[in-house]
C-alpha cells in the first residue's frame, strides 16, 4: 500500500490539477498522516474513477449530493442526514472510527471509502487489510473545504459542478459581505458548550465564518479550537452577539442568572441567536449558507 498526504491549501490545488485519479495521487505521495487539515489516502490498484463510495463524512455526503455524484454513493453513516434522500442509501454506522462496520463496507464493495483524518484512523488500516481504497479529508478552513469540493469534482468526474457550486458558495459570501458595508463590526462569543466553558478559537471554521459574515470572534486569538474559557474572561470582553449552535440553545433569561452577564451588550439587549448545527459544523456546501444567516443576523 502507498500512502499520499497533502497537508494545506496550496498542495491540494496542485494535486487536483495535475492527477486525475487515485493511483496517481498515490504515486505523489508521502509517508506521514497526521490527521489534520489536507488530504490523505491509500490506494494500491490502478483504477481511475471510483463507481461505488462509501463516505463516512457527512459533510463529504453533502458535497457528493451537491456535485451530482449521488448515484455513485452507495453507504453512509447514521449522521448523513442531508439531504433527504440519502436516507435511501445503506447505513454502515456512526461517525466515530468505534462505531463504523467495516463488515457492512466490505458488503457494499466499494472501490473507494472516504473517510475523515482524525475520526477513523482504525478504520483505514482495517481496510488496508481488505483491500479498499480510502481518502481522508479533513479542511480546516474555507480555502480548504473549497479545495475539497474541487478534489471530489474531480475523483468523480464532475468538476464542472464543482467550481460552479464553488462559485455559488462564494457569492452568497460576498452577499454576507455587503450587508457589514459601512457599519460597525459586531463582537461575537460563540458558546460551544457551558460546563466547562468552551468556544470556538482561531482555526476553527465557526470563526472564519464570523468573519466572513462581518463579525469579529472574541476569542479568535486562541489557537486552540476549542478552547476552555472564563465566564468572567468573557464578561470581561462583553460581546456585542452570543451564538451557538441551535443544538445547544441559549436565551437571555438563562444568561442572565450567570453572575454578573446581565451586564454584557449582548445579553442586556437579548441579542442572542442559534445557527443550525449541521450547517456550520459540516464543511460542505451549506456552510456559506451559514455565513449568510450569521450576517443577516448582526446586520438585518
Amino acid at each position: 500500500m502507498k500512502t499520499f498526504r497533502f497537508v494545506r491549501a496550496l498542495c491540494f490545488f496542485l494535486v487536483v490539477e495535475s492527477a486525475l485519479v487515485l493511483p496517481e495521487l498515490a504515486a505523489l505521495g508521502g509517508g506521514d498522516k497526521d490527521g489534520h487539515g489536507g488530504v490523505s489516502g491509500r490506494t494500491e490498484s490502478s483504477g481511475g474513477r471510483p463507481e461505488r463510495i462509501v463516505s463516512l463524512s457527512p459533510g463529504v455526503t453533502e458535497i457528493l449530493y451537491a456535485l451530482g455524484a449521488d448515484r455513485e454513493l452507495v453507504g453512509v453513516t447514521d449522521y448523513c442526514n442531508y439531504p433527504p434522500q440519502v436516507s435511501e442509501k445503506t447505513r454502515v454506522g456512526g461517525f466515530s472510527g468505534a462505531t463504523v462496520s467495516v463488515e457492512t463496507i466490505a458488503a457494499l464493495r466499494p472501490d473507494l471509502v472516504i473517510v475523515s483524518g482524525e475520526m477513523h484512523g482504525r478504520v483505514v488500516e482495517l481496510l488496508d487489510g481488505l483491500g479498499i481504497r480510502s481518502l481522508a479529508v479533513e479542511p480546516e478552513n474555507f480555502s480548504e473545504v473549497y479545495d475539497t469540493i474541487r478534489l471530489l469534482g474531480t475523483l468523480t468526474g464532475h468538476g464542472e459542478s464543482a467550481q460552479d457550486l464553488i462559485d455559488t458558495m462564494r457569492e452568497k459570501i460576498e452577499r454576507a459581505a455587503l450587508r457589514r458595508q459601512g457599519r460597525e463590526v459586531l463582537t461575537v462569543f460563540w458558546e460551544l458548550w457551558d460546563n466547562p466553558l468552551l468556544t470556538a478559537g482561531g482555526p476553527t471554521l465557526i470563526s472564519e465564518a464570523i468573519t466572513l459574515a462581518g463579525g469579529r470572534n472574541i476569542f479568535a486569538e486562541l489557537g486552540q479550537r476549542w478552547p476552555e474559557v472564563s465566564y468572567e474572561e468573557v464578561l470581561r470582553r462583553r460581546p456585542q452577539w452570543i451564538l451557538s449552535a441551535d443544538d445547544h440553545r441559549l436565551d437571555a433569561a438563562l444568561l442572565s442568572r450567570r453572575p454578573s452577564w446581565s451586564r454584557i451588550p449582548a445579553v442586556e439587549a437579548g441579542r442572542i441567536a442559534s445557527v443550525n448545527a449541521d450547517m456550520i459544523s459540516r464543511y460542505g456546501p451549506r456552510l456559506a449558507d451559514a455565513v449568510l444567516l450569521i450576517a443577516e443576523t448582526l446586520y438585518p
